[in-house]
């Protein structure tokens, strides 16, 4: 009994065994599947999101190509209509050429033969004047362009107006289908290619510009002729050419800066600096009393003399000409009544005048004493008759300036009032 119990307590084991591993193999088998149906799903789900990405840049790329066509449209209308309407004349063109040679009793594979050469000789003149252009000249090819799609318009109208009785304006519909699309590409390719009205108006303008200069200045036009025509091909420039030119004339690399006008411009401050020196509210206007207000005791003009516009040389002349201020130190005064100005520094101040005498600053042409005694007997003529000695009525008398007649007219005050005054003999000397 007791091998029994032990036979039957093993096979209770071994059942008890067999039922676990029944177990994890079930369970093995579960995880198993599991994970097969996980890897499938994966599986799945990367093939439908490849498939999703393979869609998607084929759609991008077709919204690229759309883009890029779109884009050109946008960017060239013109060029895309006229590509159009060179599509839509083309076939028509060829169908009416090949149906009027058909009706001619010509062949039908003659008829298209001689419509694509009339055609695609007209569009192939056409492309050949549009690579051409800017190269070498498009004429002939244009010419034959127009040529050959009169003659094929020539045909369809022929064809259209025997054709089409009832309604003849076909046939010039159908000749414009040949000319109208070369006439179209014929003004896109060559059209526009000229200059601009602001172009036209600069070249206008540069022309009279030359020929301004050919006429106000022929002796600089031609040294600069000379230069050019002597100068490498390229090598000088017109402009350079004639700023050259300039300096050899006149002496200045500045065009347009001459002596006369450097003079003209010295003179005018000269006159400048004389007009300084204010005569007596009497002597500015005339008509009024000779000294409105005989209480008042009015100074005699301390303004600046004629020097005053001497006191640098223009900035223009100082950089454009070689001359060295010693040179035009020497050149200042000549014919003048002032000093040579101090080119290197500030002009210095005269020396007021003493004694109340009409001597001006330093340096100043002496007063002649003709002048002076014929302002000596028109003072003695006014002192009679009650009146006033002025700079006017001196400038009236001798026809002076108005700087000399103030110290002529404060000489012979001086020695009217103080008869033992030398200043009268001082400014004589």
């Amino acid at each position: 009994m007791s091998g029994l119990g032990e036979y039957r307590a093993e096979r209770r084991e071994d059942r008890r065994a067999e039922r676990a591993d029944a177990r994890a193999d079930r369970r093995d088998e579960r995880e198993q599947t599991r994970l097969d149906a996980e890897a499938t799903r994966r599986r799945r789900e990367a093939d439908r999101r490849a498939a999703e990405e393979a869609k998607d840049r084929r759609r991008a790329a077709r919204a690229a190509r759309f883009g890029r066509v779109t884009g050109w449209v946008a960017a060239n209308p013109a060029r895309a209509f006229v590509r159009l309407v060179q599509a839509c004349s083309i076939v028509p063109a060829v169908v009416s050429q090949v149906a009027a040679l058909d009706h001619a009793d010509v062949a039908l594979l003659l008829a298209v033969l001689l419509a694509a050469m009339l055609e695609g000789g007209a569009w192939a003149l056409v492309a050949m004047g549009a690579q051409a252009e800017g190269e070498r000249s498009t004429r002939t090819y244009r010419l034959g362009a127009w040529a050959a799609g009169i003659v094929a318009g020539g045909i369809n109208f022929a064809h259209g107006w025997t054709q089409y009785s009832d309604a003849r304006w076909v046939a010039a519909v159908l000749a414009l289908s040949s000319i109208g699309a070369v006439w179209l590409t014929d003004l896109q390719t060559h059209g526009g290619r000229g200059p601009t009205t602001a172009e036209k108006k600069t070249a206008k303008e540069r022309a009279e510009h030359a020929r301004r200069r050919t006429e106000h200045h022929p002796e600089v036009r031609a040294v600069a002729d000379r230069l050019l025509s002597a100068a490498a091909y390229g090598a000088l420039s017109a402009d350079e050419a004639w700023r050259i030119a300039w300096e050899y004339v006149h002496g200045v690399t500045v065009p347009g800066l001459t002596a006369e006008l450097l003079a003209r411009r010295l003179n005018a401050r000269a006159r400048v600096a004389e007009l300084s020196a204010l005569p007596a509210p009497a002597d500015l206007w005339p008509g009024m009393p000779d000294d409105p207000f005989p209480a008042l005791t009015l100074p005699l003009p301390s303004g600046p003399s004629d020097g005053v516009y001497l006191d640098a040389v223009p900035d223009e002349l100082r950089n454009a000409s070689p001359i060295t201020a010693e040179a035009l130190e020497a050149l200042y005064g000549t014919g003048s009544n002032v000093p040579a100005p101090n080119l290197t520094g500030p002009v210095d101040e005269p020396p007021a005048s003493e004694g109340g005498n009409a001597s001006g600053p330093a340096g100043e042409r002496p007063l002649d004493p003709a002048d002076l005694a014929r302002v000596r007997i028109l003072a003695a003529d006014l002192a009679a008759d009650g009146e006033e000695l002025s700079t006017r009525k001196v400038r009236s008398l001798l026809g002076c300036r108005n700087e000399t007649a103030v110290r002529l007219r404060a000489a012979v005050l001086a020695e009217r009032t103080n008869p033992g005054n030398d200043a009268s003999k001082e400014n004589t000397q």
